[in-house]
């Protein structure tokens, strides 16, 4: 009787511990979008065809993003929690693309932006809420709009990895130096005494005079910090026209010839 009441006692326990193996598994985490974005990130592009067709790599974003839904914010350090909603509004871009996939466009997709919710950190949010809303609002650190992609080619591409709290402002300057060093981003052409730089300028132009660490008393002097010697002169010399760059809305992938 001792010896059967032991087994079923050493079975409880065992049966236990694969369950909770199991909704860990379940549950997922950052390591699973990390593995997607290694994956799937190909250069400047994100191939959404092949991770729609891979429903084992699709489980893991789903397993990511049930990770993320009740993710204990107020735990976390504020570098992890900036990295937490970049990898947020990145994993629910890319979710949204693969929910309605093909398509041309993110604005294909009604209420991309401003209708469609996921569950964040215990919250219902719009990806434009997760940038917005949270991001930019609580932290105010203005390099976290160079590393969101809203899954076109107006945005930066996508980091091959996630952003976590402990690479946190070296992926940033990172981030903030491929977006000047981009001609598609930011450009100045002395001829036509003509300074270009990405549309967010314009939509979001006083945001980028409120980062605390990084003033600039126009919104195109954020991006100073970055710059050689002689562009930073001539941006704070005020001496140019300001134009901005048409944003490209196709979709951030790469569509292979047949």
């Amino acid at each position: 009787m001792f010896c059967i009441s032991r087994l079923c006692c050493v079975s409880v326990l065992l049966w236990g511990s694969v369950c909770v193996l199991a909704q860990g598994a379940e549950t997922g985490g950052p390591n699973d979008f990390d593995y997607i974005l290694k994956k799937y990130v190909k250069g400047d592009f994100f191939d959404y065809a092949s991770l729609a067709k891979n429903q084992d790599d699709r489980n893991r974003l789903a397993a990511f993003l049930r990770w993320q839904a009740n993710a204990k914010i107020d735990e976390m350090s504020r570098e992890e929690q900036i990295a937490f909603y970049i990898n947020a509004y990145n994993a629910c871009c890319i979710k949204a693309i693969l929910d309605h996939y093909p398509v041309h466009s993110p604005k294909d997709i009604p209420g991309f932006f401003d209708k469609i919710k996921f569950r964040v950190a215990g919250e219902e949010l719009t990806i434009s809420e997760i940038e917005y809303d949270r991001l930019i609002a609580r932290y105010k650190d203005m390099r976290a709009h160079f590393a969101v992609v809203c899954a076109d080619r107006g945005c930066l591409p996508l980091k091959k990895g996630i952003y976590t709290g402990k690479t946190l402002d070296a992926d940033l300057e990172a981030a903030a130096k491929r977006f000047v060093g981009s001609d598609q981003q930011f450009k100045i052409d002395r001829e036509k005494g003509e300074v270009w730089v990405s549309k967010i300028f314009d939509w979001y132009g006083p945001k980028f005079t409120k980062d605390p660490k990084r003033p600039a008393k126009k919104p195109e002097l954020f991006l100073k910090y970055w710059l050689a010697e002689p562009d930073r002169k001539y941006l704070e010399s005020g001496s140019y026209r300001l134009r901005f760059f048409d944003w490209d809305w196709t979709l951030n992938e790469k569509i292979e010839k047949k």
